[in-house]
């Protein structure tokens, strides 16, 4: 439950990271549009642009596969530990069984005896 809210609290918190974000890119960008049409007619402020871009794609992608990366080991060792529970609890099932099996045969001796 704990972990629910921690992770509920971080969206909430990077939502209004990129709010914020939006909202303080966006009044310079209103002020200052037609600098920067003109701007882009720069050879150099495409190349900024484009390696600007290109870096925040690479930082994205690996922040993505190590995120994934945790989630699946974590998944791992989550499944490992199913397992060995598993493995535990039918060990004991099938000594329960060869238990009932065990007394089932020395009672149908009894009864052949008596009988």
């Amino acid at each position: 439950m704990q972990a629910v809210k921690e992770i509920s609290e971080n969206y909430i918190e990077s939502q209004k990271t990129i709010i914020n974000s939006i909202q303080s890119a966006w009044g310079p960008y209103q002020q200052h549009f037609n600098t920067s049409i003109n701007t882009w007619n720069s050879p150099e402020a495409v190349v900024n642009a484009y390696s600007r871009f290109v870096s925040n794609v690479a930082d994205n992608t690996v922040t993505y596969l190590r995120t994934t990366n945790n989630l699946v080991f974590a998944s791992l060792d989550a499944y490992k530990t199913t397992m060995e529970h598993a493995k535990e609890n039918t060990k004991q099932i099938f000594d329960i069984n060869t238990k009932t099996v065990k007394t089932f045969e020395q009672n149908s001796r009894e009864i052949a005896r008596a009988a």
